[in-house]
């Protein structure tokens, strides 16, 4: 376990959400009330009045004039969330592709990728458990090797062994980081390793799952080809929603794996030209609500600043370690940067018991399992961990009653 430098965090604190806005932001979240604490950010956060008004708002329309009918009447403000979701991340609006999850999105990417027998896909031990499957799976039916780069002393990604790794580029179809992993609370150097995937000409996919919506992310500070999100999460979107980031220069070394035809125009009896663009790996059908949905709360993000997001969570999650030190428990995160995920546990009681007793006071977490992060669980040997994650709208009470009632759960 490493705590983040000092100098990083008092450089935060300087675009810390004030308590007044903090306040703002609570006023407009319906779930945010006296009854319920929200400590389940990174399971499905809590979204805006204005995420809901969008959603059902387009779902009175459709009722009300049919779903083509509605779709067409809102096709400017469809067009206008990938702007925005473009904007947040520093791409072009023809890079984003819209998708029900950020599975989906992955998937899309991975599958998109040439892969040849023997050929290896470099990893690290936090990749999310849905993303080794595919993994699994390629080695499987494609006869490609999985080269896991093991991680350094801070816990992250080494990226000294990933240069080694990549000095024989020619046999890498891909190399694969989860940017912040679903446990463990640390930020991998996603940027470092963007520059080692340009130098040696490798395709980089990056699972931002967890990172989009509480912090900066930047596609050509990071270097990726390929980044995919959710809008549950930390973006505080609907459930249902997702997308992908496909660089531009990346579309000439790729084939997606399944287009319909929205992703492709059917040009001739036995032929197809693949659609410009991201375009090419969605599909023509998806939830129009949700989509508007989740450029309602990206625009929610834009307006109080991912910058000073980043920072009040990074506060918070500090104070949140802190505060869990302090009664005796384990706190499990890694890194040299941490995010707002916070997992820790205790050997006198069980993570489950734990979120029981949250629950039963009004407060929301979750516990880990084994088959979101083996390669992390086996290379440390941990227990089921108890999950919490804050976020912008989360305040110091909130987190002084949640440990109270961990307090005395272990107490008893």
């Amino acid at each position: 376990m490493t705590a983040p430098p000092s100098d990083t965090r008092d450089q935060l604190s300087a675009g810390v959400l004030t308590e007044a806005e903090i306040t703002a932001v609570r006023a407009t979240t319906p779930g945010c009330t006296d009854d319920l604490v929200h400590l389940n950010h990174c399971g499905s956060s809590l979204p805006d009045q204005r995420v809901l008004d969008a959603q059902v708002g387009h779902l009175q329309l459709e009722a009300t004039i049919g779903g083509y009918e509605a779709a067409n009447a809102m096709a400017d403000a469809d067009e206008q969330v990938g702007e925005s979701i473009a904007a947040m991340i520093g791409a072009e609006a023809a890079e984003i592709a819209r998708f029900g999850s950020a599975a989906q999105a992955w998937n899309a990417a991975f599958w998109s990728i040439p892969m040849e027998h023997g050929q290896r896909i470099i990893v690290n031990d936090h990749e999310y458990g849905a993303n080794a499957i595919a993994f699994i799976h390629a080695a499987k039916t494609r006869g490609i090797e999985i080269d896991r780069v093991p991680s350094d002393e801070h816990g992250q990604v080494c990226v000294d062994v990933l240069a080694q790794r990549l000095e024989r580029a020619d046999d890498v179809a891909l190399v694969s980081l989860t940017h912040i992993p679903t446990n463990g609370g640390l930020v991998n150097p996603a940027a470092a390793v963007g520059r080692l995937t340009r130098a040696a000409g490798v395709p980089y996919l990056v699972d931002a799952c967890q990172s989009v919506g509480q912090r900066v992310v930047d596609v050509d500070e990071i270097g990726c080809d390929f980044l995919s999100a959710t809008g549950r999460k930390f973006l505080r979107g609907p459930r249902g929603t997702g997308f992908l980031y496909a660089r531009t220069s990346i579309l000439d070394r790729v084939t997606p794996s399944q287009p319909d035809h929205h992703a492709a125009d059917w040009s001739s009896t036995n032929d197809y030209t693949f659609a410009d663009g991201a375009q090419r790996f969605q599909y023509w059908e998806y939830s129009h609500a949700g989509w508007l949905g989740l450029g309602a709360a990206v625009d929610v993000a834009h307006e109080i600043g991912f910058d000073r997001i980043e920072a009040t969570v990074a506060e918070r999650a500090a104070q949140l370690r802190s505060m869990l030190t302090d009664i005796g428990m384990t706190v499990y995160d890694e890194g040299l940067e941490q995010s707002g995920i916070v997992t820790t546990a205790t050997p006198t009681i069980s993570s489950a018991d734990l979120q029981a007793a949250l629950a039963t006071d009004g407060v929301n977490a979750s516990v880990t399992f084994i088959g979101s992060s083996r390669y992390d669980v086996e290379r440390r040997d941990l227990p089921p961990l108890l999950r919490l994650s804050v976020h912008c709208t989360t305040t110091v009470d909130e987190l002084e009653r949640s440990v109270a009632v961990l307090r005395a759960a272990i107490a008893s």
